[in-house]
């Protein structure tokens, strides 16, 4: 049974929680066994991104740490993962509800999808999702 690990980088409990339950549907579909780990802040997400290396990353942008120390958005999060690291070539998923019109051309300029949280489809995710776990890496 092939096994994945995914990461989830999302502040909100039940967006976490809703993408967990997506990625239910998507081990069902793959006939794979998926092992989720989650960060809810900025910090936390920096450390999981330089520390292991993922089949998928759920990335949001915004974290409620921004008072701390070393906190970074979501977007040069992503940055700093393709620039070195288990992470490179790691698809990405840069799933925000930010507004800003920039977040897309720039999570695709650093080799992700952008998918806006306002437009989130379960079916659709869980078919995103399988189908960037499928793709060699």
């Amino acid at each position: 049974m092939a096994r994945y690990l995914v990461l989830i980088a999302d502040d909100d409990d039940s967006q976490r929680n809703a993408q967990k339950l997506v990625f239910a549907e998507v081990a069902k579909a793959l006939g794979a066994e998926l092992k989720i780990d989650e960060s809810t802040d900025s910090l936390e997400t920096r450390k999981c991104l330089e520390a292991k290396g993922y089949d998928l990353i759920i990335m949001d942008n915004e974290f409620k740490d921004d008072s701390a120390p070393g906190h970074l958005p979501g977007i040069a999060l992503l940055q700093l993962m393709r620039k070195g690291g288990p992470n490179v070539n790691t698809p990405a998923v840069f799933c925000t509800g930010d507004p800003y019109d920039t977040l897309k051309p720039m999570a695709e300029k650093y080799n992700s999808v952008y998918y806006p949280k306002a437009k989130a489809d379960a079916d659709d995710m869980t078919r995103l999702y399988t189908q960037l776990l499928k793709r060699p890496h």
